[in-house]
């Protein structure tokens, strides 16, 4: 290693440090060959007296020197091309620590490393994660490394290039401030993480703590530069949401309820890739229904969509960034309402729309799960952003200024900042907003993003809000059998539903009219999830019929919480709802709906086949094991027409044992002479009967349903 250049490693001590012997002694042990020591202490000690006729140390006793200009008199006095600090109290892993940190640099062709740190504290070695890399330290995201990574603060465990110096014409007073400035004038700065570290730090209370100066290293301004002009806004309403086939299939109550709240006229660009015939023809079924909303499709283009695939490399869903090409695909609008698909519109958008954004770029409102909690311990928001937590915004909704956005070349600009920065974010995208627009955002009243835990954080249901947005850490998304059971939150997940039975119910004019009856059974702990099984169905036309028990009956505490369920209290109240029905599907109380389409599935399928009964697969949750029966299952539609139920019994006994999960037409009931009440359950007998009188049978080979085994 001969032709190594110089490092000047630099000790600033007071002399009497409790490790200070061995922090110098792992110095000169280093088996790296070109190197000096420079210590510079406020205090002679016996322990610096040892060292003085080391040719290559260098002490220097400075009593009146102190903070930062302790620093810059050791600067100014290294020989060596690179400069390395250590703290009195620290020590290298091994002796051939510095030669690894320097050809790490070297391999890197970079002149700034910061190397991950050890921990000793109480007497025991804390490891980080193995590596077997380094990352780079960019422009962009040299403030994550700062916010996220303790080793990156100290000037301890850093090297780096004498020639960066030559750029400092300022007095730097704060270390964190300096280490800073070595970033942004280094050349390829990189964070060592190879083997863990190479730098000890020893842990103790006394030792001054690394916690971000957030005063010395702010948020970036990452648009300081920015020129916006005030403009003239859109007449229509535009908004815009992006899709693909998943999201697609929910996208009819947000667009129904816009529809119904909103009074001005509205255009939605629907920006997609590709979507299958099914959600395209969903669409435009849909954009036939409204009168006040436009639906326009926009596609995203090959080149767009190759250009937004470089943010999967960072685990970021690739339609995420769609909205970022709006000021692209929309030229023509100069300011766009971008709204996440899980949200219900409940007044009129026009004055959010129009909303004075005084100068800036984003209108948004506060993520108040986060920026309700202070202690960074306990929220996101607050360790990102510091005090400024409660600022930290939700990403689904987003008033945008696409004329500012055009004019200032912003969307280039911020995929550049995700490409290198995305390795740092929670809460992906989201994040990313946060940081890149802090400065040019301006904050809106919270019932415009009204996240719907926010009713549970309050212990409150609040639908006077504008828009109603059901995301959360509870996942209540309205599609999902919500078991959060939080009262407040309920009511808002049922009013979606409410509208998306309404819009579907119009979408299909002429659907049959499907009755679901609920046998009641001893085991009604599952009560909830039944019915909740059932309310979160997307079909829009069925009803409900709920057959309880003679005594014990839970049906008038599941009357107040579903108030949309009839309870059967004699025989001809059920056959009143059997006769106005044209399906009847029935199950007990020990079962529910696995998807939230179940009966949208089976009642296509038994149209699709001209069908009079169709029976599906299942799974079993056993309560006593508490795990799931799952049976392979082929999805197909078949055809049991020709078949004997004694012989399916035999052949797949789980599915035809169960006397429910079928749907039949009510002819076949009355056929039967077989009506469901109170009286009379369908056991295998009258299943048997229902069977035998159905010309056209299938089975859907499908768990569309789950049945709770409370046997032992």
């Amino acid at each position: 290693m001969s032709n190594e250049k110089m490092i000047s490693t630099i000790i600033l001590t007071n002399g009497h440090e409790e490790r200070l012997k061995s922090s110098i002694d792992s110095i000169i042990n280093q088996d790296y060959p070109n190197k000096e020591l420079i210590i510079v202490s406020t205090k002679s000690s016996e322990v610096l007296d040892e060292y003085e006729t080391n040719p290559m140390i260098k002490i220097h006793i400075k009593p009146e020197l102190s903070g930062s200009k302790v620093r810059d008199f050791a600067l100014n006095q290294v020989e060596g091309e690179y400069i390395f600090f250590i703290d009195p109290q620290d020590t290298l892993l091994n002796d051939q620590s510095l030669s690894q940190l320097y050809k790490d640099m070297e391999d890197n062709d970079s002149n700034f490393l910061a190397t991950a740190f050890i921990t000793l504290r109480d007497g025991l070695f804390y490891f980080g994660e193995p590596h077997e890399d380094v990352n780079p330290i960019t422009t962009d995201d040299y403030w994550f490394y700062f916010v996220k990574i303790r080793e990156i603060r100290p000037i301890y465990g850093k090297l780096f290039g004498k020639e960066i110096l030559n750029n400092l014409n300022v007095d730097i007073q704060s270390d964190q401030q300096f280490v800073k400035f070595l970033i942004l004038n280094a050349k390829n700065p990189i964070f060592d993480k190879k083997e863990s570290g190479k730098y000890v730090w020893f842990d103790t209370d006394e030792r001054q703590s690394l916690d971000l100066d957030r005063n010395e290293i702010p948020i970036p301004k990452y648009l300081n530069d920015v020129s916006i002009e005030k403009d003239d806004i859109d007449e229509c309403i535009n908004i815009a949401i992006c899709i693909d086939d998943n999201y697609c299939q929910h996208i009819n109550p947000m667009v129904y309820s816009i529809e119904k709240n909103t009074r001005e006229r509205v255009r939605m660009h629907i920006v997609y890739y590709k979507l299958k015939a099914e959600s395209l023809e969903n669409i435009l079924k849909l954009n036939e229904l409204l009168t006040n909303v436009e639906l326009k499709l926009c596609k995203v283009r090959e080149y767009q969509y190759d250009w937004l695939s470089k943010f999967k490399e960072n685990r970021l869903p690739t339609e995420a960034y769609f909205r970022l090409l709006l000021p692209e695909l929309l030229p023509d609008v100069k300011r766009i309402l971008y709204l996440d698909v899980d949200m219900l519109i409940l007044d009129s958008l026009g004055e959010l729309y129009r909303t004075d954004l005084e100068n800036n770029i984003l209108g948004v409102v506060r993520d108040f799960p986060f920026t309700n909690y202070k202690d960074y311990k306990d929220s996101w928001s607050y360790f990102l952003l510091g005090k400024f937590g409660n600022r930290y915004f939700n990403s689904g909704m987003l008033l945008m200024d696409l004329v500012a956005m055009r004019e200032n070349n912003i969307v280039r600009r911020f995929m550049e900042f995700i490409l290198k920065t995305s390795q740092h974010y929670l809460l992906g995208d989201q994040d990313a907003f946060n940081i890149f627009f802090f400065y040019n955002v301006k904050i809106l009243e919270d019932r415009y993003n009204y996240i719907a835990e926010n009713q549970k954080i309050l212990q409150k249901t609040n639908l006077e809000v504008t828009v109603m947005h059901y995301c959360g850490y509870s996942n209540p998304k309205p599609w999902l059998i919500y078991n959060d059971g939080s009262k407040y939150v309920q009511p808002a997940i049922r009013l979606y539903r409410e509208y998306q039975r309404k819009v579907n119910k119009l979408l299909t004019a002429n659907a049959p009219k499907v009755l679901v009856v609920v046998q009641e059974t001893r085991h009604s702990n599952n009560l909830n999830q039944i019915i909740e099984g059932i309310d979160y169905q997307n079909y829009g036309n069925y009803e409900v019929a709920f057959v309880p028990l003679r005594e014990n009956s839970n049906a008038e505490i599941l009357k107040n919480n579903y108030s949309q369920i009839t309870i059967i209290k004699s025989r001809s109240d059920l056959e009143k709802m059997i006769e106005n029905a044209d399906y009847f599907y029935y199950m007990k109380d020990t079962s529910y709906f696995s998807e939230w389409d179940a009966i949208s599935i089976l009642i296509d399928s038994i149209i699709e086949k001209d069908a009079d009964y169709i029976i599906a697969s299942h799974q079993i949750f056993s309560i006593k094991h508490g795990n799931y029966q799952v049976r392979s299952e082929s999805k197909k539609i078949i055809d049991i027409s020709d078949k004997k139920l004694g012989d399916l019994i035999i052949e797949k006994p789980i599915i035809f044992t169960q006397n429910e999960g079928f749907l039949i037409k009510k002819e076949i009931l009355k056929k039967s002479n077989s009506s469901i009440s109170q009286d009379i359950i369908p056991d295998a007998t009258i299943h048997s009967r229902i069977f035998n009188n159905a010309k056209r049978k299938y089975l859907y080979d499908r768990s569309l349903w789950i049945k709770v085994d409370f046997e032992n």
